[in-house]
């Protein structure tokens, strides 16, 4: 039997490559003859730089940047001929921010990123957008890049999620400059427009720190002037996905005149999906949680209606799901013990997949 493996992350406890790794072990124990493709899956998260760049061939460029926190940390991103591959959450993630306070994080590493890539020769640069820890605007980026943001005083000063109300008054001369002749993709599959109750701050800055609604309040309020202030630079805060990563969306639209695609759709077609699919038996994938929000552009809904599409039966391993029946073809696996905290199931999550895919994979070769 043929099988392809796609499985996403599952956040907080297994790496998408690992669960790639488990889930290709356990499949040949079961059947010794099978033919398993696997690619670690993104949606533009944690590992998009890397696991595009294994795909096309490239290289991983080691460089110094600065994290949310305003520390020079080592970090990455890919390179294959003139295209960078770069994913906010290397320098700005989430799960690496120890200080979890959108006030104060900076997406500035993302833009010394960039400028790396320019410096090395890339004519396109790819951006991962998921899984930041900021709300900024992309102003932290924007500086590194060359923009001057002055204050009513015309002091220039690095904006964060909470100074962005100081801005008086806003330069991209020099930016331009640094990037002209670069296009930019940035991959995201949030809708979320820059501001208002469905915007950034509202909608994500809560598991950023920001816990009361206040807090989040405040943090609109900013991003609303933010907006005015770059109003000149012709892009729209209500356009879908402007909100991504505490606005990065808007900051490659407004900054960088770049475009906003699908993350998910952007990784199946790198790999061919499509054409793939038409020759295997299964598909295997995976998430942390598999719920009503994975068919609204998460990575294992996009898999399963091009599955769908193609006439394909799908497995999906999540450690936990909600009580929505399962899509048609698709076949739901929880991994985690019912009688384990989370943190206990996290700590076994390798070894809960394999009992999962163990227990599941006799079932799968009885239909063949």
């Amino acid at each position: 039997m043929k099988y392809l493996v796609i499985p996403d992350s599952f956040k907080g406890s297994m790496t998408a490559k690992t669960v790639c790794g488990v889930l290709t072990e356990r499949i040949l124990a079961a059947d010794p003859a099978a033919a398993v493709s696997a690619y670690p899956a993104f949606d533009g998260g944690e590992g998009s730089a890397e696991c595009l760049t294994e795909i096309y061939g490239g290289r991983m460029i080691r460089v110094s940047a600065t994290n949310a926190t305003g520390r020079r940390v080592p970090s990455t991103f890919g390179m294959k001929d003139g295209t960078a591959f770069l994913a906010v959450a290397d320098t700005s993630g989430l799960p690496g921010t120890k200080i979890r306070n959108p006030f104060v994080t900076t997406t500035r590493g993302l833009g010394e990123q960039i400028a790396e890539a320019i410096a090395l020769g890339a004519k396109k640069i790819v951006i991962g957008l998921g899984g930041s820890s900021t709300n900024d605007g992309g102003a932290g980026a924007a500086v590194a890049l060359g923009a001057v943001f002055r204050d009513e005083a015309g002091e220039p000063f690095l904006p964060t999620g909470g100074t962005l109300g100081r801005i008086a008054s806003v330069d991209v001369t020099e930016l331009k400059k640094r990037i002209a002749g670069v296009s930019f993709t940035a991959l995201c599959d949030v809708k979320n427009p820059l501001t208002g109750e469905n915007g950034c701050s509202f909608v994500y800055a809560k598991q950023k720190g920001a816990r009361s609604r206040k807090k989040r309040a405040e943090l609109d309020d900013y991003m609303r002037h933010f907006a005015e202030v770059t109003a000149f630079l012709g892009a729209s805060p209500d356009y879908p996905g402007s909100g991504a990563a505490g606005g990065l969306g808007y900051f490659v639209r407004a900054f960088l005149a770049g475009e906003l695609v699908s993350g998910s759709d952007f990784f199946l077609d790198a790999i061919g999906f499509d054409e793939r699919v038409k020759d295997v038996d299964y598909v295997l994938c995976g998430e942390g949680k598999f719920d009503a929000t994975s068919g609204q552009g998460k990575i294992c809904g996009r898999i399963i209606g091009r599955a769908q599409a193609a006439g394909k039966p799908v497995v999906v391993f999540c450690g936990a799901k909600d009580k929505a029946p399962a899509p048609v073809g698709t076949t739901v696996c929880t991994i985690n013990d019912d009688s384990l905290s989370l943190e206990e199931n996290f700590a076994r999550s390798r070894e809960n997949l394999a009992k999962a895919a163990d227990a599941l994979l006799p079932d799968l070769l009885s239909r063949r």
